[in-house]
């Protein structure tokens, strides 16, 4: 059971979980073919996308993915929930909620709070994470509270100089859907983002590889294709059932035009878990 449960958290890890990363889809409405930093939809036109993926490893279904997202006037709110599926489901039973508020301010994203909820059988995790005034890349959180703590849980404490300079995963994935468009003068898909999601401190780093044509199960068109990596720092297992040989780790994903007035979707995501390929297909969208 140990080594089944690693598995399927070796798929949300790596990028602090496929539910944070996934949340690339989660863009701002101003970024489509615009060099606006900030949306200028009022609170009356908020607007909801909701996303629905399923995860698989060497070809079965390991698991699925709702991401939602609602941008008012300047404000962000983000959830996902991650459910096991098939025999993972039946020998772990994974289940996790995680929601993020901020604003978007000064063209940055400024976290307010991050709620993180993890069930793994009956092993109960959580994250809770609140920001000051001081919120976005010039601050970090101004409190953390965590279940089980570090020591419990067999990794380093990351210090607080580390924890200032940082944003939660999912405003992460907000962030980085203004890259996957351009953002300001830069071109799609390059930025590097400084990540604390209440237990680890990593970089994200993304890097554009051009426009292609895949032929799927789930999506066949023009894409864009993005590679993704993470740099560890501090607050990982100590004892992590899969070897890390590299500090470096990495993936691919690929965005298409989906939904009218909407920027890019993400269609794919590939990663290599250390015991294979794990894919994750969106399988359907829904505007709301």
């Amino acid at each position: 059971m140990e080594t089944l449960k690693h598995l399927y958290s070796s798929l949300r890890l790596p990028f602090s979980g496929l539910y944070s990363l996934f949340s690339l889809t989660l863009m701002i409405i101003a970024t489509c073919g615009s060099s606006s930093a900030e949306p200028k939809s009022s609170q009356s036109n908020v607007r909801s996308l909701q996303l629905t993926y399923e995860i698989f490893v060497g070809g079965f279904r390991a698991g699925g993915i709702e991401l939602r997202v609602r941008l008012g006037a300047n404000t962000y709110e983000l959830t996902a929930t991650t459910r096991s599926a098939g025999l993972i489901n039946y020998l772990v039973r994974f289940r996790s909620y995680a929601q993020t508020r901020g604003e978007i301010r000064g063209g940055q994203i400024a976290p307010i709070s991050h709620h993180v909820n993890n069930l793994w059988t009956e092993d109960i995790r959580f994250v809770r994470m609140g920001y000051g005034e001081q919120r976005g890349a010039d601050g970090g959180p101004a409190y953390t509270v965590i279940h089980p703590l570090q020591g419990i849980d067999e990794r380093a404490i990351v210090p607080l100089d580390q924890r200032r300079n940082t944003i939660d995963p999912l405003s992460a994935a907000l962030r980085s859907a203004y890259s996957s468009g351009g953002w300001g003068n830069r071109a799609p898909c390059i930025d590097s983002i400084p990540v604390f999601d209440g237990r680890r401190r990593y970089n994200l780093t993304f890097k554009n590889a051009g426009v292609e044509t895949i032929n799927g199960p789930y999506f066949r068109g023009e894409v864009r294709k993005c590679l993704t990596s993470l740099q560890r720092i501090v607050g990982f297992s100590k004892n992590p059932f899969l070897p890390h040989s590299k500090d470096l780790e990495g993936g691919e994903i690929w965005f298409a035009d989906l939904v009218p007035s909407w920027p890019a979707v993400p269609v794919r995501f590939k990663t290599d878990i250390g015991l294979g390929n794990a894919f994750v297909h969106l399988t359907s969208h829904e505007v709301q």
